[in-house]
């Protein structure tokens, strides 16, 4: 009996006809042949999966850091606002804020830059357990801002989140987000947050 590989995450059972093999050897090795494609299987699945929430974070990252580097604040905030439960919360050094309030505070930020020459996001870790799942991400953004005098200053800022999620008529949503250590450097020089 040849136990070979196929194209698949299954495997295939061929049986030189020359030989004779017991039936028992046979079920036998058809059972591990199967406990096997099923085990494959799974992994396969549970990784599928995921890459699913994966992919769904980062295809919603895109829109917004697209549309924010555009300067285009109805997209950016539409992309936000599709990829947030009704409930959402935004929750920094214990202050609660509904969406409404994140989404107005995000836009009263970025009307004080001039240019964001550079806006990224990175999953830290991601978890996910049946319909929910939670991140660290990283979000980065480095652009310029003008101050007192209309004087431009490069900033660059770094921010991680814990961010949750739950699956919401099939597609995953986040529904809180809580802001961990900032760092916010202006000219290259640390400013306190």
């Amino acid at each position: 009996m040849d136990v070979s590989k196929s194209g698949s995450l299954f495997f295939e059972i061929s049986v030189d006809s020359s030989r004779r093999f017991s039936p028992l050897v046979l079920v036998y090795n058809e059972i591990i042949v199967k406990k096997l494609s099923l085990v494959m299987l799974l992994v396969a699945v549970a990784g599928l999966s995921q890459a699913d929430l994966r992919s769904e974070i980062m295809s919603a990252r895109h829109k917004q850091e697209k549309a924010a580097m555009a300067r285009d604040m109805k997209k950016a905030n539409s992309a936000m606002q599709e990829f947030m439960t009704s409930d959402f919360k935004y929750v920094q050094d214990g202050k609660t804020q509904d969406a409404k309030t994140f989404i107005s505070n995000f836009d009263a930020s970025m009307v004080m830059m001039e240019k964001i020459t550079s806006s990224t996001s990175r999953i830290i870790t991601l978890k996910e357990n049946g319909s929910k799942g939670v991140a660290k991400v990283e979000l980065k953004m480095i652009g310029t801002m003008k101050g007192e005098g209309k004087k431009l200053h490069a900033i660059d800022w770094t921010g991680n989140f814990t961010e949750e999620y739950r699956k919401v008529g099939g597609k995953w949503k986040s529904s809180k987000m809580t802001a961990g250590p900032q760092k916010f450097l202006m000219d290259g020089k640390a400013v306190k947050m």
